[in-house]
Parts: C-alpha cells; structure tokens; sequence
C-alpha cells in the first residue's frame, strides 16, 4: 500500500510540524527584531523547514516509485508462473488446437 504524503497543512498538526513552526517563528523573530538581519531569519526559519519538507517529499515519491516496481515485479513473477505450468507458447497453441479440433469432429 502506497504512503499518503502529508500536505503543509496537515505536517504542520503533527507534533514534529508544531515544534518546527515554533522554531522557525522563533528564529525570524530573534534575526528580525535582535541581531536585525532579515536575510538570516529568511535562511533559517524559512529555507530550512522548507527544504525539509521538500525533502520529505522527495522520499515519499521515490518510496511510491518503490513500490510501483515492486508490484511490476510481482506480476511479471506471476505471469511468469502461469507460463512455466503451460510450458512453452508452442505447447499450449497446439494443445489449444487439439481440443478445438475435437470439439469440430463431436459435432460432426
């Protein structure tokens, strides 16, 4: 089953999504009004949590591409199965033929 990535919205209801934002308001808040450069407080408490989440992202989409492969995988093994119980295609055609043509000579 494939993972649900989390919107902004909902990160930011998750306990590590409210300890982030309290930081990040923090740190701009301290940069802006303290030390007075905007340019850190944007660095820090905005670029950070942003590439976080971004990062976060990423994962969940190569985690979703994961498992796409594996499914892929997984039946193509299947597939695979099915073939090796028929034998080989030349088999199963001539099989199939055979049982048609008895049906043709029952009806004759």
């Amino acid at each position: 089953m494939a993972h649900d990535p989390l919107s902004p919205s909902e990160a930011l209801l998750t306990p590590i999504g409210a300890v982030l934002t309290a930081v990040s308001l923090f740190v701009l808040l301290y940069s802006v009004v303290i030390v007075a450069q905007v340019l850190l407080g944007l660095l820090i408490g905005v670029a950070l949590p942003i590439g976080l989440y971004l990062s976060y992202r990423t994962l969940s989409v190569l985690d979703s591409i994961a498992d796409a492969a594996q499914r892929f995988a997984d039946i193509r093994e299947r597939e695979a199965d099915e073939a090796s119980r028929f034998g080989s295609p030349t088999e199963r055609d001539s099989s199939a033929s055979q049982s048609s043509d008895r049906i043709t000579e029952r009806e004759r």
